[in-house]
């Protein structure tokens, strides 16, 4: 098995299969309502919601940076309130997350081994893309807990 292969496989794991932190994208979203998602527990920090697309959004933006765009990443880093939070738009976020998952498979089994030493072009090169492509799967792990540790909160506060 190739190198991009076995990254291609990590990022399946994140998403639904079986990850070594036991914690699947899919499986921790699964019951979150869009009340849920969107609510604020931690008076001051971000939503569930805000997070998902926070985490979205850096997986979109290095995706195609990685490819070759150009462009500059937004000021609120992703991190904006929704300002639709209908069930439609929450079913609309999830079913991103999995396209975008679906577009980091493809890109990286095409991605030739030897193109994982090349430089990280945004990061003038400092980065090699190895290290920025583990470097988002480290960023979404970290997110994840704390997207498990508002929705444990959000559900003790409904009992």
């Amino acid at each position: 098995m190739s190198e991009t292969q076995r990254i291609a496989q990590l990022f399946a794991d994140w998403h639904d299969q079986n990850p070594w932190t036991e914690i699947r994208l899919m499986d921790l979203l699964v019951d979150v309502t869009p009340e849920m998602a969107a609510a604020h527990p931690i008076p001051g920090a971000n939503s569930i919601w805000q997070l998902v697309q926070h985490c979205l959004g850096w997986r979109e933006n290095v995706l195609r940076k990685l490819q070759g765009e150009v462009f500059k990443s937004p000021e609120d880093n992703y991190l904006g309130e929704p300002t639709d939070t209908s069930p439609e738009a929450w079913s609309h976020l999830l079913d991103a997350i999995a396209q975008n998952n679906q577009a980091w498979q493809q890109f990286l089994l095409s991605l030739p081994d030897t193109d994982l030493e090349k430089g990280y072009a945004p990061a003038n090169n400092a980065f090699t893309q190895y290290a920025v492509i583990h470097g988002l799967l480290h960023h979404d792990n970290y997110h994840f807990g704390q997207i498990l540790m508002l929705k444990k909160m959000a559900q003790h506060a409904a009992l």
